[in-house]
């Protein structure tokens, strides 16, 4: 365990990403399309129906906080991973429409799996038995969205008090040996909420521990009173526009927006330290509170879609990656700006690895041209 950089915590889905049209529009989402928990026979129709419909589709070991550590694994190979999360079983249905079904080929990022669970000999339930799945759809350059049935997901919390329990070590006391710590949402708030008790007793075990959260659109609008009482202990928060303005009330008014953003942030507990990460198409925005002001810092980079924005397609969770490999690894003089770079790059390069079988070639390639400075396609 000794010398990890980076632990993750969030879940584990196997997902079926799919190139739709118009046609496959879904009318009635929500702006975010995001659905966190639905049961299997939804997300399984739903994947039959598009398969029917001969869309195009490949398949993913993902998960917000998965993807982001595996980003950061294929930038920089030297660096020592772990993940927080329950690994299920493939099911019947994976081993007929699944393309990603070498689930230890998958897994090869981990260097450490002392606090990572498998449902192996466990679980009666079909539901707490087998891997999270979820349908994505993608809509070029418009909207996209996600459902997820969480199924084994779901017993992350009951295996961390069993592993607690037995006396080894506590998760806090996991997490306070790593240099930073990164969480994307669970299916369940209320276990989500409960394990950021943990990040917070490792932050105080280790203040020089970064944290890093990527709420998603759900958590910051039906979860945005519970999750304010999570964030104080956050470093870096990274968020969409939509997320932003979702924390900010919706206020119309833009100085009232961040009014009410600054209000949410200082009343969490945050210091002048926290910094949100809001990205948009050409630009990202760096925003800070600090003696009642708000101190907005702009970083302009290459244009990216709302695909490459989003977290549903990988996106996101990748940007996510490549800032926090770039912060880390000039850890001595903390470059932001590049660090953010790295993220686009890492953002764009994932979705031009669709057809991969690899999705994360294309970023190892990109990262490697950033660092030393050469030209990236646009």
């Amino acid at each position: 365990m000794a010398g990890l950089d980076v632990i993750c915590i969030g879940a584990v889905n196997y997902d079926y990403m799919f190139r739709c049209t118009a046609e496959d529009l879904i009318t009635d989402e929500s702006e975010g399309a995001e659905d966190l928990s639905n049961s299997t026979e939804l997300v399984e129709r739903d994947i039959r129906e598009l398969i029917r419909k001969d869309r195009e589709y490949t398949t993913q070991l993902g998960g917000s906080a998965f993807i982001t550590l595996k980003v950061i694994k294929y930038i920089f190979m030297h660096m020592k991973t772990a993940y927080v999360g329950v690994c299920g079983g493939l099911s019947d249905f994976e081993l007929r429409f699944g393309k990603t079904n070498d689930l230890e080929t998958e897994l090869e990022h981990l260097d450490n799996r002392e606090w990572f669970f498998t449902t192996e000999n466990r679980f009666d339930r079909p539901e707490n038995r087998y891997v999270a799945k979820s349908v994505v759809r993608l809509y070029n350059h418009s909207r996209n969205c996600i459902r997820i049935a969480p199924n084994a997901n779901n017993t992350l919390l009951e295996r961390i008090r069993e592993k607690e329990y037995s006396g080894e070590q506590t998760l806090a006391g996991y997490l306070s040996c790593a240099r930073w710590v990164h969480l994307s949402s669970l299916s369940d708030f209320d276990q989500f909420e409960e394990i950021m008790g943990s990040v917070r007793e490792a932050k105080q075990k280790n203040p020089s521990l970064l944290v890093s959260m990527d709420p998603g659109f759900e958590y910051t609008s039906k979860y945005r009173d519970r999750l304010q009482k999570l964030i104080g202990c956050v470093d870096y928060l990274f968020l969409n526009n939509s997320e932003k303005k979702n924390l900010g009330m919706n206020d119309r008014d833009t100085r009232k927006l961040y009014r009410n953003l600054r209000e949410y942030c200082t009343r969490s507990g945050a210091g002048a330290q926290q910094t949100l990460i809001v990205k948009h198409d050409n630009r990202s925005e760096l925003v800070r509170f600090a003696g009642g002001k708000t101190i907005i810092r702009t970083v302009w980079h290459r244009k990216m879609y709302n695909y490459e924005l989003n977290n549903d397609t990988g996106a996101g969770d990748s940007f996510a990656g490549g800032f926090i490999a770039g912060m880390l690894v000039r850890e001595k003089e903390p470059d932001i700006p590049w660090a953010v770079g790295m993220g686009v790059v890492a953002a764009k390069g994932r979705m031009r690895s669709f057809d991969h079988e690899n999705p994360y070639y294309n970023i190892h390639m990109d990262a490697g041209k950033y660092i030393r400075g050469e030209k990236l396609r646009r």
